[in-house]
């Protein structure tokens, strides 16, 4: 999946907020784990979903962006969620 580069700064944030740059990132509270903090089942939805492997960080960014791409729209729409609920 390719991005469009006006969604660098808006998804490179939200990496930032989620984990840290940190693509071994866990919440100790759940099952978030990686750069985008994906919970188990959504790690295993976009994994079926892309054919592309979580454990792998180059892969988390690609699931990432198709995630908020679904979910939201754009990285904006994703952090705007973020800014009212403290996640995405």
């Amino acid at each position: 999946m390719g991005v469009p580069a006006n969604w660098t700064a808006g998804l490179t944030e939200l990496v930032g907020r989620e984990s840290s740059w940190n693509p071994s990132a866990k919440n100790p509270n759940s099952t978030a784990h990686g750069y985008a903090q994906f919970l188990n089942a959504t790690r295993s939805s976009y994994e079926k979903k892309t054919g592309l492997n979580y454990s792998n960080p180059v892969h988390q960014l690609v699931m990432m962006a198709q995630y908020v791409k679904d979910r939201y729209g754009t990285p904006e729409k994703a952090l705007a969620f973020w800014d009212k609920n403290k996640w995405y």
